[in-house]
């Protein structure tokens, strides 16, 4: 017994040390530095500090809550913390660094900055009594029947007690995605056929609502309702506003309702907002974010991030074995090369949450989808590698949390970010979302889980399947909750927290659906 346990241990401890050596390689340190918002660090960071005129070298301090101080010097006052980082115990750290003349002497006000230092990952091996491909299927059932879709099996029209149908392209077009995933499982579920229809009544509620033909941005959905909800809508959230990812996302839903119907309207609904989007794209690649779309006016200055539209294209692309639409991806794809892989500016794109000025809002979604993007190539350059595992570090660096949370947050925090600030709370490890709802949601998870997936796949490391596996367990430990029993918490805390969003436990589903067909190939 002893010498099977050993065994075990063995390659959980090497994989801990390998995750903390990882820790030492800075997350895209330099210029333009991305960073100022942040208030956590699994990777030894950079930070913004200037050169101090007449200085010959920089003192380096970091102070933490526990522990001894550590120290090294420089010759500049902004290189990664990498020389002493591994040696930094987890929780609040204070880092000042002291300008040095030649004699050795401080010269000037020292530069300071505190952040908390990340837990890395701590291998162990979670024990399920069901597998993930159970699990999802188990999730999927309860979401199915919860009373939040009960209205597309009788009446076919929106339960407005559920209150997130204000954001229809989102949830509505969840709705019928979920009712048509359901249906189409194997074995078939017994009321497959009812659940086609409850789809098709989703989908056919969210097509009444697209825009007409004649608008600017014709044939997507609406971000906001436009009659109902109206006491929920404040500032930026009211239909005069278009957040023009939401064509992407209910596009997707769309080819999911005509797989499990055969129906071709749903699949003409999908090829409309392709051809809008190829209408609408601007010369650089990219559409604006936040539009009036009537007319397409710009509401905000912001661009769009267009991840969604590269995966929904390719999405549609393998459903009609067309590839009609492949010079405005590719257009997209050079527009995110320009851009934020280089500015590093990796905005959040929420509904709920008003477009922010670069770097005040940042979210790993967009990065996670580009690395899955680079990572799931036929033919991959060594550079496009590089770029993706990087992106997956920012990703774990600033959103995930193996252990001990961060004390303090970004401000700016939305209603969902406010409630759910107990981190005490939290089941972990877990995703958080953005900076400005820095709260642990099942989506985040997902989004994680399909990108570890996506560079063990081309790697083979397995730290990558168990960090997978690791963000697995807690989404089948939350299938707990007496409060909604069977389905994954959106808000990964042992409260439940605020109200389910399905289309974020959709995305669970898939992700432990993919992590199924990898475990059962990993050797």
């Amino acid at each position: 017994m002893k010498s099977f346990f050993a065994a075990f241990l063995l390659p959980c401890q090497i994989m801990a040390q390998q995750a903390l050596n990882e820790s030492a390689t800075p997350v895209r340190a330099g210029v333009p530095f991305w960073n100022q918002e942040s208030v956590q660090f699994q990777f030894a960071p950079a930070f913004d500090f200037k050169d101090v005129e007449g200085a010959k070298s920089y003192h380096y301090t970091l102070t933490p809550s526990s522990g001894e101080k550590l120290m090294f010097e420089a010759a500049k006052p902004n290189v990664p913390l990498s020389p002493v980082w591994t040696r930094v115990p987890v929780g609040q750290t204070t880092l000042k660094v002291e300008a040095l003349g030649a004699s050795g002497v401080m010269m000037g006000e020292a530069m300071t900055r505190m952040f908390h230092r990340a837990s890395v990952f701590q291998s162990s091996e979670a024990k399920l009594d069901k597998s993930w491909s159970e699990s999802a299927r188990a999730a999927l059932d309860a979401l199915v029947h919860s009373p939040d879709l009960r209205c597309w099996f009788t009446t076919g029209e929106i339960d407005e007690q559920f209150h997130l149908y204000r954001y229809p392209s989102k949830i509505i077009g969840a709705a019928a995605s979920a009712l048509a995933v359901y249906a189409m499982q194997t074995p078939a579920p017994a009321d497959a056929a009812e659940a086609v229809q409850a789809a098709r009544r989703a989908a056919d509620t969210l097509l009444a609502l697209c825009e007409p033909a004649e608008s600017a941005w014709a044939f997507h959905p609406p971000t906001y309702h436009p009659t109902r909800f109206g006491e929920r809508m404040q500032g930026h959230m009211n239909p005069n506003n278009y957040m023009t990812n939401c064509g992407a996302e209910a596009g997707r839903y769309f080819l999911d309702a005509y797989r499990a119907s055969q129906d071709e309207k749903y699949l003409k609904a999908a090829v409309g907002i392709a051809e809008t989007y190829e209408k609408q794209q601007r010369e650089d690649g990219s559409w604006l974010l936040f539009v009036t779309p009537k007319d397409g006016q710009a509401a905000t200055n912001n661009v769009l991030v267009p991840t969604l539209v590269v995966e929904f294209l390719d999405h549609l692309a393998n459903t009609t074995k067309e590839r009609r639409f492949d010079a405005m991806r590719e257009k997209a794809v050079a527009w995110i090369m320009r851009n934020p892989v280089r500015t590093w500016n990796w905005q959040g794109q929420f509904e709920d949450v008003k477009p922010l000025p670069p770097y005040e809002n940042l979210t790993k979604h967009e990065a996670c989808d580009f690395a899955i993007h680079l990572l799931n190539q036929a033919k991959m350059l060594p550079e496009e590698r590089t770029l993706a595992l990087d992106l997956l570090r920012f990703a774990e660096d600033q959103f995930v949390v193996w252990d001990q949370p961060p004390e303090s947050r970004p401000g700016g925090q939305n209603d969902d970010g406010q409630a759910t600030a107990k981190t005490k709370n939290w089941l972990l490890p877990c995703v958080l979302e953005q900076y400005r709802c820095y709260a642990p949601v099942c989506a985040s998870s997902a989004k994680l889980i399909r990108t570890y997936l996506a560079a063990y796949r081309v790697t083979k490391d397995r730290l990558h399947l168990q960090k997978a596996r690791a963000l697995a367990g807690t989404l089948v430990r939350s299938q707990q909750n007496k409060k909604a029993p069977g389905r994954y918490l959106t808000w990964l805390m042992k409260s439940g927290g605020p109200t389910m969003w399905f289309n974020c436990e959709l995305m669970a589903v898939r992700a432990m659906q993919e992590l199924q067909k990898e475990d059962a190939a990993a050797p």
